[in-house]
């Protein structure tokens, strides 16, 4: 892997992890996550050949993120930032003969085994996983 690309840690500005840490005060969150198993899910993802899932997320400044799926530069950074990190599970391709069908992977297996591995607090939807970065766990926007 890359050592050039992006971490947990990474920030744009001088002064965002404590801006971000006075934030996180005010609202008396509780981390449940921290950058060493942000780290660890990233790395993992970004190695995994094949599928990636897509993600949206939401930091504890601002309003949830679209959907995205690229994994190497826009991410979150820093992640302490991250209140919940949003992934899809569902792998949907369409087959392309007649008549039409549309081949349909469930991800979550391995997903799960990944967040249990590195004791990310997570919770599953139908189509979602739901990482929590704090508590209380929010759960606005959830599989819907």
């Amino acid at each position: 892997m890359n050592q050039n690309l992006p971490s947990a840690k990474s920030q744009t500005k001088s002064g965002e992890r404590e801006r971000i840490r006075g934030v996180i005060t005010r609202r008396n969150l509780c981390g449940l996550a921290n950058d060493t198993k942000w780290d660890e899910f990233i790395k993992a993802i970004r190695l995994r050949k094949g599928w990636k899932p897509s993600y949206r997320f939401k930091c504890v400044d601002g309003p949830p993120n679209e959907w995205d799926v690229e994994w190497f530069y826009h991410l979150p950074f820093p992640f302490i930032s991250v209140e919940w990190f949003d992934i899809t599970f569902i792998q949907e391709t369409k087959v392309h003969r007649l008549p039409q069908q549309l081949d349909i992977v469930d991800h979550s297996p391995w997903i799960e085994e990944l967040l249990a591995s590195i004791g990310l607090d997570y919770t599953k939807g139908k189509k979602i996983l739901r990482i929590f970065g704090y508590s209380p766990r929010d759960l606005a926007l959830f599989d819907e």
